[in-house]
């Protein structure tokens, strides 16, 4: 039995280094990915790509840039492509970036691009690697939704090396890494993969993976700033 009694004190560090920017270029994806339920103790922050991409990253002569950066599945990658050289800038200087998205462009450092899996949906399988993030969290819940395969995660990445890989599916592909070698910060990718907002609305063990990460990451914000 996982005690998650202290996650507060997880969630309230995070939020006294700046919470976690959300970047938004659908107006509502808050909603869409469950960033708001009250599990999440309101940790998220949505800021409009459009608007305030560049200071999120690097801040402005008001505020300094978020230390953690959330880009969700349907972002704008053209956006972020014409920016990546603000994302590399944000990274060197030792920011967490976390990916939900299937990244078809390269904005990412270290990423290889989404590949669709050839393995039939009904077939595959995404399976745990021994990880805090995991912990907890059984393969058939995030195989599974309802009984019906495909809605967490239908590609993977060729990862970088020396990434540690988290996620992957039964052909051993990578579903999900960190990444702390291709720039002086760390960046955590999924192949479409939502780790806050898949197991939010099942009975399932899925919903550990949003709060594993979230002690995860008051963990490596204290070990960087």
């Amino acid at each position: 039995m996982i005690d998650y009694s202290n996650i507060s004190s997880s969630i309230d560090f995070i939020k006294y280094y700046g919470g976690i920017c959300v970047l938004d270029t659908q107006q509502d994806s808050s909603m869409d990915f469950g960033l708001k339920d009250s599990m999440y103790q309101n940790v998220f922050i949505n800021v409009d790509a459009y608007e305030g991409l560049e200071s999120a990253f690097l801040g402005d002569s008001l505020k300094e840039g978020f230390k953690i950066i959330l880009i969700p599945s349907g972002i704008d990658q053209v956006l972020l492509y014409h920016h990546k050289e603000v994302i590399a800038k944000f990274l060197d200087k030792g920011g967490i970036l976390l990916s939900f998205t299937q990244n078809y462009k390269e904005w990412l450092p270290g990423n290889s691009l989404y590949i669709v899996s050839e393995i039939p949906l009904k077939s595959r399988r995404i399976l745990t690697c021994k990880h805090p993030i995991t912990r907890g969290v059984k393969d058939y819940d995030i195989t599974y939704r309802r009984g019906v395969c495909g809605f967490f995660s239908r590609g993977y990445f060729n990862p970088p090396k020396n990434a540690e890989i988290f996620l992957k599916d039964n052909a051993d592909c990578c579903v999900g890494y960190i990444d702390r070698d291709s720039t002086n910060g760390m960046i955590l990718s999924t192949a479409g993969a939502d780790l806050f907002g898949y197991g939010l609305f099942e009975q399932s063990t899925a919903k550990r993976l949003g709060l594993n990460l979230l002690i995860y990451l008051a963990k490596i914000v204290k070990e960087r700033f």
